[in-house]
């Protein structure tokens, strides 16, 4: 199999199985279990690693930006809750903060490319400093942006934190080795980052105007397929809501497909991949 999907909820993992089915996705297989208990020696035999899968839009991302599936990759969406506004915000201290063991598991497996994605709130917690030294650590070198939905016209603004850290040792003539600090600059510079445009926000709106936007106001969903469920050839309205929550679920767990392309393409433009 060409990838090794891992994502602890059933749902999403079921998700993801008929992706794979439907062709949709890299092949692979899908392991539920946490992250915690996966070993170095059960990614082996896989070229492509996806952590905290969702419901596999790193891999659609990767295809879409023409990224074969034969090109060894990982990607790992870590779990936003202990630092997302909408939650208790315990960094840290949460038990969801999962950073160490994923860290663990590529220090180990040395994985050639790693793309990531977290909420923006997390810079202040330490998050990225705490990423970017055990990367650097690790012989990798890194680049990072803010990146929202509504940069690629999406009608909500979904501002998250994207990074991706290149292994520098393996193969010194043609990564980011030798003047590797000018191309994390040109790499942040081309994904739009450092910008000085940081007390206003604004929003894209379907007319094709930019609005903005008062500060902590951040729309999330614009409108979602109804998904009704029928028994009998009457609408059953307990399925629907259960089939309308899991799928809200899977969609916020998930990163916008075409803002992690652009993403993407801006690292392979840059590394020449």
């Amino acid at each position: 199999m060409t990838a090794y999907y891992n994502e602890f909820d059933p749902k999403c993992a079921a998700w993801l199985r008929q992706l794979i089915k439907n062709g949709l996705i890299a092949p692979g297989e899908v392991d539920e279990r946490s992250i915690i208990d996966v070993e170095a020696s059960d990614l082996r035999g896989f070229k492509q690693h996806h952590f905290f899968a969702g419901i596999g839009v790193w891999s659609y991302a990767l295809r879409n930006a023409g990224w074969s599936d034969d090109t060894p990759v990982c990607t790992a969406s870590l779990p936003c809750q202990p630092f997302s506004v909408a939650g208790e915000q315990l960094g840290k201290k949460d038990e969801r903060h999962l950073l160490p063991h994923f860290l663990e598991l590529v220090k180990q497996c040395k994985f050639d490319t790693i793309f990531g994605e977290q909420v923006e709130s997390a810079i202040r917690h330490g998050w990225l400093d705490d990423l970017q030294t055990l990367m650097e650590r690790e012989d990798y070198t890194m680049g990072h942006c803010i990146l929202g939905a509504h940069s690629v016209n999406a009608a909500h603004q979904r501002q998250r934190l994207f990074w991706v850290a290149h292994s520098i040792k393996p193969r010194h003539e043609r990564g980011l080795s030798g003047g590797q600090d000018k191309k994390r600059q040109d790499f942040n510079r081309y994904s739009g980052c450092h910008s000085t445009d940081s007390g206003i926000e604004w929003l894209l709106c379907k007319d094709g105007k930019r609005r903005p936007i008062k500060s902590s106001i951040k729309p999330l969903v614009n409108g979602l397929a109804r998904g009704v469920v029928y028994r009998g050839g009457a609408i059953d309205a307990n399925a629907t809501s259960y089939a309308r929550a899991t799928r809200l679920k899977g969609y916020g767990n998930a990163i916008n497909a075409d803002v992690a392309r652009e993403f993407i393409s801006a690292y392979m433009d840059v590394t020449h991949e």
